[in-house]
C-alpha cells in the first residue's frame, strides 16, 4: 500500500530521513510503502488525500 503525506507550506527540503531511510519530497508530497505518519506528524505533515478527478460531460445535439 502506498502512503502519501502533505508537507506544510513552510517545508523546503527535498529529502527527509526517518530511521535511516531517506524519502524524497516532490511538490510537497512524501510517498512511502510504510505508514510513517507517527514521525511526520510532529513536523506538521498531514495525510495526503487525492482529490477525485472531475469528469466533464459534453452534450451534443443532432441537427
Amino acid at each position: 500500500m502506498l502512503f502519501k503525506y502533505q508537507a506544510p507550506d513552510s517545508y523546503k527540503s527535498t529529502h527527509i530521513v526517518i530511521s535511516g531511510q531517506s524519502y524524497e519530497v516532490k511538490d510537497g508530497i512524501v510517498s512511502s510503502n510504510e505508514d510513517i505518519y507517527f514521525a511526520l506528524q510532529p513536523m506538521q505533515f498531514t495525510r495526503y488525500v487525492d482529490e477525485p478527478k472531475k469528469s466533464t460531460v459534453v452534450a451534443t445535439t443532432k441537427s
